[in-house]
This record gives structure tokens, sequence and C-alpha cells, in this order.
């Protein structure tokens, strides 16, 4: 009886241990099947996150997507316009009026498409008034009252609408310590910290083709990854070299790509006049020609030419045809320092007085988008959203 209880015992025994092993093993597979249930899913989310990310546009493509859903009438009816005439940007020749013709570098088609919202035309000025003919004037702005700047601010506003480029008018502030001029440098640096592209021009300067993509132009003066800024080069005479005979470059028409490079860059031109960096700058705080004088003789020289900067011939985007130097034609870009009145003559040959009055409407009725004031800011200018 004694063993026939303990092999029944051993048996009992035999029995739970062998369903103990099984119910170990069963929780041992569950555990490794919702592990590796959990693996599968988690490399599957990262696959999708990745494929989503991947899809999903930047912030830029998204505002561009949904200003083009909500495009103001006035400004979808002008893009309508235009858009016949424009030209390709992968196109690479264009034929100016004058019969000319352009042919970009096979190496140079770095833009391929728009850039949008992504490039921002600035302007700056610090004289910035309400009165008639003042681009800050309430409608309606009439051949008759037009001032030259608002001429050429109004030639930029165009341009940037034409293309779906941003814009900005910024009345900057006085700066008692430097001329006027030097603010366009803080103020060009804080809006590449919201734009990939800026394109500053002064009221002087004009846009010459409507229908010519600036990313066109862009591709053929060489503007690639690695450009931090571009300026045409100014008349090469006597008074227009720094002290070792090389031509200034104009800076009433900068164009600038960010990074943290170009930050620093402009961080040592905006600098330049504190004599910390550059023993010899302070004086061009005020004599002429300034910030241009600043950057020609010294910020320049720390910087590869053909590389980090990019000089712009003086044919294309300095002077105009009407001036005695017939290397400076100001193709593209004109710029009527002698002759500033022209920028009304310019608006106007190619703008009947009511588009310019709708025009200057829409800049009036949208003006907490295009327009900044600053004048209260103080030097030096930094987190200015633009």
């Amino acid at each position: 009886m004694a063993g026939l209880i303990a092999s029944v015992s051993g048996g009992w025994n035999g029995i739970i241990r062998k369903r103990r092993y099984w119910s170990m093993f069963g929780i041992f597979a569950i555990v490794l099947f919702f592990g590796y249930s959990l693996f599968i899913l988690s490399t599957e989310y990262d696959r999708v996150s990745k494929i989503i990310n991947f899809l999903k546009p930047n912030k830029n493509s998204e505002q561009e997507n949904n200003e083009e859903v909500h495009l103001d009438p006035f400004i979808a009816e002008l893009q309508a316009k235009y858009k016949p005439t424009l030209h390709r940007i992968d196109n690479s020749t264009f034929v100016t009026r004058e019969g000319y013709k352009y042919t970009v570098n096979d190496t140079n088609h770095y833009f391929t498409e728009p850039l949008g919202k992504r490039l921002l035309i600035l302007d700056a000025d610090s004289r910035l008034e309400t009165e008639p003919g003042h681009m800050l004037a309430p409608p309606p702005l009439t051949h008759e009252d037009i001032k030259r700047g608002t001429a050429g601010m109004m030639n930029h506003f165009l341009y940037a609408m034409i293309h779906g480029y941003d814009y900005r008018l910024v009345k900057s502030p006085k700066d008692p310590s430097r001329h006027g001029t030097w603010s366009k440098v803080p103020l060009i640096r804080e809006a590449l910290k919201t734009h990939d592209f800026v394109v500053f021009l002064d009221s002087d300067a004009n846009f010459q083709y409507y229908n010519l993509p600036y990313e066109w132009l862009m591709n053929l003066w060489g503007v690639n990854g690695d450009t931090l800024a571009a300026m045409p080069e100014d008349p090469n005479s006597k008074v227009n070299q720094d002290s070792n005979g090389w031509v200034l470059w104009n800076t009433g028409f900068v164009t600038a790509q960010q990074s943290e490079r170009t930050q620093d860059m402009f961080d040592r031109w905006d600098n330049c006049p504190s004599g910390e960096r550059y023993k010899e700058c302070k004086h061009w705080a005020f004599d002429w020609a300034h910030e241009q004088a600043a950057f020609g003789a010294f910020v320049r020289y720390e910087y590869e030419v053909g590389k980090d900067l990019i000089a712009i011939s003086c044919m294309d985007g300095n002077g105009a045809s009407y001036i005695g130097d017939k290397k400076c034609g100001g193709v593209f870009v004109s710029h009527h320092w002698g002759d500033k009145d022209r920028t009304i003559k310019q608006l106007y040959d190619r703008l009947d007085g009511h588009s310019v009055e709708e025009l200057h409407r829409h800049f009036h009725e949208n003006q907490e988008t295009y327009y900044i004031n600053a004048e209260k800011h103080t030097y030096p200018i930094k987190d200015l959203t633009i």
C-alpha cells in the first residue's frame, strides 16, 4: 500500500511538474509573442513615420499650399495675367529687349523649381511717411503724387507678387552712431533667420524684366548651395576702388543665402565700425561709402570670391542704359543713382495708372503682412522677426 501511495504520489508530482513546465513554456511563448509583435509594430511604425515625414510638406511648402488655396483675388488675377509670359527657370537662354542673348552655364542649373515664400524681397527705409505719394499713404496712389522712392518699392512689390515671393517693407530704426544706410546689414541678417534667400534693393534700383524669375538670374550668376552673398560691381573708377585698387561691390542690391557662415559674415560686417575686428573700419560709420566701403575694404577679403561670394557684373546688376559707362547697363537690375526720378518713369512705362493704384491698394489693405514698423527697436538689432 505504501508503495502504491508512493507511486501515485510520484505520478502526481510528475504530472504537476510537467504542467508547471508547460505553464512556464506557455507564459514564455506568450511573452515572446507579444515582444515580437511589439517589435514588428515598432519597426512598422518607424517605417510608416519616415514615409509620412518624407511626404509631409515642410513649413514653407505648407504655407505656400495654404496661400494657393486662399490666394488673394487681386494677386490671383495678377499672376494669371503674367503667367503666359513667365520665362522658364530651366530655360538656358534669355534674349533682352536690345537683342543680347544670355546663356546659363551648363553647370549652373542649381535652381530648378520656384522658391516661393522661401525667397524674400526686402525694402527698408527710416524715412517712410504717410503723406500722399508715399508707400504708407492711404490710397489712391496717383501718378501726380508718387515719390521716386515709392515707385522703386512698387517695382519690387510687383515683382514679388508676380512670382509668389515674400515681401517686406521695414521702417528701420535710426542709429546715431552710424549713417542710415548701415541699417540694411542687420535687417538682411535678421530676415535670413526666417527665409532661405533675401534680396535687398535700394529704392532707386529696379527689376527690368517682370517675367524673369529670380531663380533664373541666380543660375545665370552662378549662385549655388555654397554661396553666402552676391552683389554687383560698381563702375570701375578710382573713386569706386578700395586701397588695393579692387573695385567695390554695390550694396544697394544684395542677394544673401541663409547659413551659419552667412550669419557670421553679416555679424562681422555689422560690427565693422566698432573697430574690434577691423581697426581701420571706424570711419566708415559716417564716411562715404559707409557699409559698402566697409564690406569692400575688409569683410570680403576673408571669403573666397567665386565660391562664398559672387561678384555680379556691373552690366547685369548696376547702373543703367543711359549712363556714360557702357559696361554698367543695368540689364537685369538697373540702379538709378544718377537719375532717381527714372523709377517713376519705368513704373508707368509698364503699368497703367489704374494698375499702380490697385497694386498699392492691395499693399495698404494688407500692411499687417507686408509692413514692419521697427523704428522703436534699438541697435544692435537682434531677434527682429522679418
